[in-house]
């Protein structure tokens, strides 16, 4: 039998052998904050709504085919796509196929090939640059189910939005990892919309975003209560800092959230860092106060090619000592040419030694097509 501190020492040589790999095979890809962060700009330069996710803009697809993959094929001389069928209607989507292999201690091992997400976007502008219809719908996997639906209007001078539906709550770094404890923990994920009220507001370095929603995640409304969340971001050409926050007043139990987030480049390396507070007051139990937070570095070290290396940390009860959670991740990404991305990665978690779900090993392969 392998002794707690032999255990943790067997699962860190593993690791540290799939990053030397991962390193050796050198080769990367992109998406989410970290190129908002490698290029200085709003996550709004390159998706329509200004929180990131979802479909791209016209600058979005032109990065995604030019910049983004290691070499553009096909026709030099062609237009590229925009997304635009014309000046009314604009269209766009993601699909990931993967496979993944688990190891889970006392378990056996399993291994699938699936559909991990499949989406349509589809805007419709019926006042250009004033007012906008948008969708976000999952096709695959289990059928088809809304992610976002709401009416955008915008200012004469493009700095303000109000928009009315279901739509992602603005809080915390919208990674394209929702397995990711700032994620899960949280409950701020690509399932996990709500209907309500956005207001957001972005002009020079500072974007604002404050929600009212049912806070039922998209849901129906069983109480009265509402959830109010807000992010605002300051962004520079190299490094932008931001802070979240988060209350949900529901007959089920109340939760408050605040969290901080930063980006930075160096060089080649893009670092991503969150930490988030959340408290929860239960009416039948004890508050529960946790704290999570991750650590990400992105190595862009040659076009269409790269290195994410992260570190997630999970305290789900502050009361309780030694409960923490900790998972390793290490993910080449490799943008061979335009609307296609493949990914390589693991993820390594290190938890309660009696919970055998948290201390288990995933390996996953994934082929990402996007337009």
């Amino acid at each position: 039998m392998i002794s707690g501190n032999g255990f943790k020492t067997v699962r860190t040589r593993r690791l540290v052998l799939v990053v030397a790999l991962l390193i050796a095979a050198s080769a990367t890809a992109q998406a989410e904050p970290y190129l908002a962060v490698f290029k200085g700009m709003q996550c709004s330069a390159c998706h329509t709504h200004p929180g990131g996710g979802g479909k791209r803009n016209v600058y979005g697809n032109a990065f995604g085919q030019t910049e983004l993959p290691a070499t553009r094929i096909g026709d030099e001389q062609a237009a590229i796509w925009t997304g635009e069928l014309n000046r009314w209607f604009a269209v766009g989507g993601d699909l990931r196929a993967d496979y993944e292999y688990i190891d889970t201690p006392n378990q056996s091992e399993s291994s699938e090939f699936d559909v991990s997400r499949g989406t349509v976007y589809l805007e419709a502008n019926l006042i250009p640059n004033r007012l906008q219809l948008y969708v976000d719908q999952q096709f695959a996997p289990n059928g088809s189910l809304n992610r976002e639906a709401y009416v955008r209007i915008n200012s004469s001078d493009g700095k303000w939005l109000l928009a009315a539906g279901q739509f992602y709550l603005p809080y915390g770094l919208r990674l394209q990892d929702d397995s990711a404890f700032v994620r899960q923990a949280t409950g701020i994920t690509f399932a996990n919309p709500d209907r309500g009220l956005q207001v957001g507001y972005e002009a020079g370095p500072w974007s604002t975003m404050v929600s009212v929603t049912n806070g039922t995640g998209g849901g129906s409304e069983i109480d009265t209560g509402k959830q109010v969340s807000l992010l605002s971001t300051y962004v520079q050409s190299g490094w932008r800092v931001g802070l979240s926050l988060n209350t949900n007043d529901a007959d089920a139990g109340d939760r408050e959230m605040a969290g901080l987030f930063t980006g930075l480049r160096t060089g080649p390396l893009v670092w991503l860092v969150e930490v988030d507070w959340i408290q929860d007051d239960q009416p039948s139990g004890p508050t529960v106060d946790s704290l999570v937070g991750l650590i990400e570095a992105n190595w862009l070290h040659r076009k269409g090619n790269n290195l994410k290396l992260a570190y997630d940390y999970l305290d789900p009860d502050r009361d309780i000592s030694e409960d923490h959670q900790v998972r390793w991740t290490a993910v080449y990404e490799y943008t061979p040419f335009q609307f296609i991305q493949a990914r390589l990665g693991v993820h390594v978690y290190d938890g309660i030694p009696q919970v055998d779900r948290q201390n288990r090993d995933e390996f996953f392969l994934e082929l990402h097509g996007f337009f």
